[in-house]
């Protein structure tokens, strides 16, 4: 006989802090992973938990999106990219024409 889990309750709040925490320390450490591991420690649940939070804060991966959504991504992602490129030529026009007057 396997013995009973005990799993502590972790309210909302603390899950979001915890997420937040690990997108914060992941661009100073080596590794998401690493991330999640100290922010485990500090709240007192397992790697794995916090990793899943982080997971289900991100929101689906495309390896888990059907078609339909993938192609309403990449719609979306190929508006974004239009409305970024007109805001480089607008940019790139206005330092062009700037060099010119001086």
């Amino acid at each position: 006989m396997m013995p009973h889990r005990s799993y502590r309750r972790v309210s909302p709040e603390v899950r979001d802090a915890a997420v937040a925490q690990v997108v914060a320390l992941t661009g100073r450490l080596r590794s998401e992973s690493e991330a999640c591991r100290i922010v485990a420690d500090q709240i007192g649940v397992h790697t794995n938990s916090v990793r899943n939070w982080v997971r289900a804060a991100e929101g689906p991966g495309l390896e888990r999106m059907d078609a339909s959504a993938l192609r309403r991504k990449v719609a979306a992602l190929q508006q974004q990219l239009a409305a970024a490129a007109e805001v480089n030529r607008a940019l790139a026009d206005t330092l062009n024409e700037s060099r010119r007057r001086t």
